[in-house]
């Protein structure tokens, strides 16, 4: 099978690359080609784990009293 290549080397600068980069893997666009229930599973999955991660980013933060 071929690798695609990425959609997002567009030039317009590292920090748009990179966010387009992000939206591509949270809208699960780097799975292959499955059924739709896979894919919507990795989007919840993977959007869970960013809850998480602030969530977890601002009790941390919260507890070193840097807010």
């Amino acid at each position: 099978m071929t690798e695609k290549p990425p959609r997002h080397d567009d030039s317009g600068g590292f920090l748009s690359s990179n966010l387009a980069r992000a939206g591509e893997h949270f809208a699960a666009k780097d799975r292959e080609d499955e059924d739709n229930v896979t894919r919507w599973a990795t989007r919840i999955g993977r959007m869970l784990s960013l809850v998480a991660f602030i969530g977890l980013a601002w009790y941390f933060g919260h507890q070193l009293k840097w807010w």
